[in-house]
């Protein structure tokens, strides 16, 4: 398995908890403001970022050598583990979608973003900006997720735990707030998006933050192609 840096000192894990408190209403509110702004293509870009900012400037202002601290590594084998783990991403994710449709219904929210992601792609701007916004979603989330609560979590438990059984807490419950925050009133985006943050989690753990974060982007860039060529 996967080893977490040990030269980083472990963080508040209540100042860690009010860090995404803060970003859930952050970008709540923002990405309302900024769609009423701006619009729906510049939202998509600018709500993902909004998933960053505050967990970064929490990091920063604690001083923490941040990409020590989330684990970014960027040797070439990270990413082709990244995207090989995409492809499989992908597969866990419309399995666990068909079945939670099959029991639940079809998600209206599922449906909503499907439709907004197709239709501002008939433009070469709005492709730009959807795809931009897939692959920030990667970026973006694996950092606020995985690679700042997940890590936090770990380092918080870890000195009392045995390093498995914190880092299964971990998952779990860094897993639980993603899918939290993809809300779905039927159901079916939220425990779709746990399923997959546990699977995010476990690639985090295994290798790192940029392992999770190419397969977070490269699974939702094949998403994209399959709507546009109609198949998804």
């Amino acid at each position: 398995m996967g080893t977490q840096s040990s030269s980083v000192r472990s963080l508040p894990i209540f100042e860690v908890a009010l860090v995404i408190v803060a970003t859930y209403f952050v970008f709540q509110f923002l990405a309302a403001a900024s769609l009423i702004a701006f619009g729906d293509a510049p939202t998509l870009i600018i709500g993902e970022l909004l998933i960053l900012v505050v967990p970064l400037v929490y990091l920063l202002g604690k001083k923490v050598n941040v990409w020590g601290y989330v684990r970014l590594n960027l040797k070439p084998k990270f990413v082709l583990i990244g995207l090989g783990c995409g492809g499989l991403l992908l597969f866990l994710n419309l399995l666990v979608s068909d079945v939670l449709t099959y029991f639940l219904g079809t998600s209206n929210a599922v449906e909503a973003s499907n439709k907004l992601i197709v239709g501002l792609s008939v433009s070469p701007s709005g492709l730009v900006a959807v795809g931009s916004s897939l692959v920030l979603a990667g970026v973006c989330e694996e950092f606020a997720f995985r690679g700042f609560l997940q890590n936090s979590i770990f380092r918080s438990l870890s000195s009392g735990k045995s390093p498995r059984l914190a880092s299964a807490v971990a998952i779990v419950i860094a897993a639980a707030v993603f899918g939290i925050f993809h809300f779905d009133p039927q159901g079916v985006y939220t425990i779709s998006a746990f399923v997959s943050g546990l699977a995010l989690g476990l690639i985090y753990y295994r290798w790192n933050y940029t392992a999770s974060a190419t397969a977070h982007a490269s699974m939702n860039l094949i998403v994209l192609a399959l709507l546009l060529l109609g198949i998804a």
